[in-house]
């Protein structure tokens, strides 16, 4: 644009020029499940916590199976007592097998019936297990696919001064990254802590009845062990997750920064400056990522050392205290639970911590939603249909009959959220279908912030723009390609002529006619049809095998496409040489009674046949009517005028 657009990224809930995203603590853990569930609709969570209570559930397998492992051991350990003495099977476990109608079977058939049993039990456990895992996954990531294209759609349909509170380095990380950490991270790691301490629950209990004595005496070594693995390692990754939040977009920062600013690091020699910047990011990356890569090992080694340690322990003490069934028995059912509480104590530890993790992660997400959310309630945009490509070739083929393109802009005022003073004060005029009217002033007069108030671009905080009798933005919902827009600035997308021209089109509903009409009214034809690969012509990113004309005639092109009744044009023809800007001038004096035209111009010789022209300072309309009667309203235009020969 002609003037910046101030940015709202200083206002008070946005330190260090942006909206603090980096800066976030997080609120806790329980408070961050809480709201990554509410982004759900509520079809979703209910399917989330049917998933969750059938993993949970698994964890009975898991007790079935450690009693029939203590049920064998005590059958096995009797069988060889009988074979040596007199001894029997303990008689709680012949109520159990009468119970269960296998009393009458022999010392080996149980024990292969029973261990076969419990083998199979705690196999299914641990492939039913692995199965929910899975299908919870790619549940969470469907979710997290839903989320992203959800904030990503609001917040792309939120008017500029919403969208400049964010650096793209905050979005892109809170639309990914953190959208990530919020559902497959979170609530992937909520869902095994609930299944993990439900086993160590059960379990628990279970063992407590068998052996209270023991039962405590483990849970409070294993208890001492975790505390300390937790209170130590939980704290250091939660550390680690702030910087790798920090670094992932700081990271994302310096490289956007360093290549839209190529050609001036390389002028000034501060190319290497952005790669010291950038090892110095990737480093702490590295170095964090290693680390939370070593903290979820370390639980691992301690708590497998502690196994073997305390069942060397218990067994020492149960055969030098009970007869051998009982010993054996008790220390099979230990051993099992031990088998299986240990890997369940491994990932619950392994979860408590990627839980903290995400909880800070997650933030910048959660703070997009909050935001959004916020901006919907007190200045609701309007939310249609999902435009589709179709519906645009339609429109572009029918010629949009039923819009007008007339613009009323009545008594409209805004003032960015960082100023004192107003952009735009009570500004109004009304442009008929057909005609021209052309924003002129000095620089920083407010033409710019009036041309986006009008494209819907920016909404007043008082009065009223209508488009064909609407509003700007319900006007591009409902005629999309009616309304077009060439910026001082083209931005070009990676990609062919005819994809640039065609803006986010797909290739099967790219009309080449179009492009090539549209390209030969923005002078860029011949040069393409003689130099290059017609309409496949790489452009490149940010248009590098493009001069600066040629970028703008491209963007001039892209907005005749649509064949448009409304064209918006801040500055468009700036970087053209005088014969190309003469000859797009020519271009849009043919269109005029078919295409309404507002234009932003410094350069007087381009808006001197426009039908009305506007005169701004300091935000105000001083003056309006053709060139001459501008001329005699006000000085500091008649001396342009007179020093330029006009």
């Amino acid at each position: 644009m002609s003037e910046s657009t101030p940015s709202l990224a200083n206002e008070p809930d946005a330190p260090d020029g942006s909206l603090g995203v980096t800066a976030f603590s997080s609120p806790g853990v329980p408070a961050a499940i809480k709201q990554a569930v509410h982004l759900m609709s509520p079809g979703k969570r209910r399917l989330l916590i049917a998933a969750s209570a059938v993993q949970v559930s698994l964890g009975l397998l898991d007790l079935l199976g450690i009693a029939l492992i203590g049920l064998v051991a005590a059958i096995a350990v009797s069988g060889i007592s009988k074979a040596g003495s007199t001894g029997q099977i303990p008689s709680w476990a012949q109520s159990i097998l009468d119970a269960i109608g296998l009393g009458g079977l022999s010392i080996s058939q149980l024990s292969v019936i029973i261990a076969l049993a419990a083998v199979v039990i705690l196999v299914l456990k641990t492939v039913l297990s692995a199965f929910m895992s899975r299908r919870i996954t790619y549940f969470l990531a469907h979710r997290q696919a839903d989320l992203s294209t959800q904030l990503a759609r609001e917040f792309l349909r939120r008017p500029l001064a919403d969208v400049l509170r964010w650096t793209t380095s905050e979005a892109t990380y809170a639309l990914n990254n953190g959208a990530s950490a919020a559902t497959i991270s979170l609530l992937g790691s909520a869902i095994m802590i609930a299944s993990e301490s439900f086993l160590f629950l059960i379990v628990g209990v279970s063992l407590l009845i068998y052996d209270p004595v023991l039962t405590i005496t483990a849970a409070v070594f294993f208890g001492i062990i975790v505390l300390f693995l937790h209170r130590i390692l939980g704290s250091w990754s939660a550390r680690n997750a702030q910087v790798m939040t920090d670094t992932s977009i700081n990271t994302l920062t310096a490289v956007s920064e360093a290549l839209s600013t190529y050609r001036e690091t390389m002028v000034l020699n501060r190319r290497d400056l952005y790669v010291t910047r950038y090892e110095g990011l990737v480093g702490t990356a590295a170095t964090t990522g290693a680390a939370n890569a070593f903290i979820l090992e370390v639980p691992k080694y301690v708590l497998e050392a502690a196994l073997y340690l305390g069942v060397l322990v218990l067994g020492i003490v149960q055969f030098l205290t009970k007869d051998w069934a009982a010993a054996a028995s008790t220390v099979a059912v230990f051993l099992a639970a031990g088998s299986r509480v240990i890997p369940a104590m491994l990932r619950l530890q392994g979860a408590g911590i990627t839980i903290r993790n995400a909880a800070v992660q997650a933030q910048p997400t959660f703070f997009m939603a909050d935001f959004l959310e916020e901006r919907r309630s007190s200045d609701p945009s309007h939310d249609g249909p999902r435009m589709t490509s179709a519906r645009i070739r339609d429109h572009i083929l029918t010629g949009f009959p039923d819009f007008e393109a007339t613009i009323e802009v009545h008594d409209v005022s805004l003032t960015y959220a960082d100023a004192t003073e107003p952009a735009v004060a009570n500004a109004s005029f009304v442009a008929p279908e057909g005609t021209s009217v052309a924003l002129v002033g000095s620089t920083g007069a407010g033409k710019s912030t009036l041309a986006d108030i009008v494209l819907g671009v920016l909404v007043p905080g008082q009065g009223q723009v209508l488009i064909s009798g609407v509003t700007p933005r319900e006007a591009i919902e409902r005629w999309p390609g009616a309304i077009t827009y060439v910026p001082q600035a083209v931005a070009l997308v990676a990609g062919t002529v005819r994809e640039n021209v065609a803006l986010g089109l797909p290739s099967e509903d790219i009309d080449d006619e179009l492009v090539w009409e549209a390209l030969r009214r923005a002078h860029l034809a011949d040069f393409l049809i003689e130099n290059r690969e017609g309409l496949d012509t790489f452009v490149g990113e940010r248009g590098f095998r493009l001069s600066g004309g040629q970028r703008q005639r491209l963007g001039i092109a892209r907005a005749l496409y649509t064949r448009p009744k409304l064209l918006v044009l801040d500055e468009a023809t700036s970087a053209l040489d005088a014969e190309t800007e003469q000859a797009i001038i020519d271009t849009l004096q043919e269109l005029e009674g078919e295409v309404t035209t507002l234009t932003v111009a410094h350069r007087l010789a381009t808006i001197r046949m426009a039908d009305q022209i506007i005169y701004l300072k300091d935000g105000h309309v001083v003056a309006k009517g053709n060139f001459d009667e501008v001329r005699a309203q006000v000085q500091d235009f008649d001396r342009q005028a007179s020093l330029l020969g006009l």
